[in-house]
């Protein structure tokens, strides 16, 4: 049981903890399930483009495509 538990949190801290900073899930109230789903798609697909553009930081990588949104429609142009 108790390793069920960590791997449950290892999970947590993995997975959702890029998500939780650098789009604040956490923060975020939203009271229809399915914008939730894609908003979650959406922040999951952000993710794996910073990833495959070399960025090992997520929010740098926000912080980088917020101030310069042309790179950002490039980049997803390029899809």
């Amino acid at each position: 049981m108790l390793e069920l538990v960590r791997s449950e949190w290892g999970i947590e801290n993995g997975l959702h903890y890029r998500r939780d900073v650098t789009f604040h899930e956490d923060k975020t109230r939203m009271t229809c399930k399915a914008f939730a789903r894609s908003m979650a798609i959406i922040n999951n697909l952000i993710i794996a483009l910073f990833s495959n553009q070399g960025f090992s930081n997520h929010a740098q990588a926000r912080r980088f495509f917020d101030a310069k949104p042309s790179a950002a429609l490039a980049l997803v142009l390029r899809l």
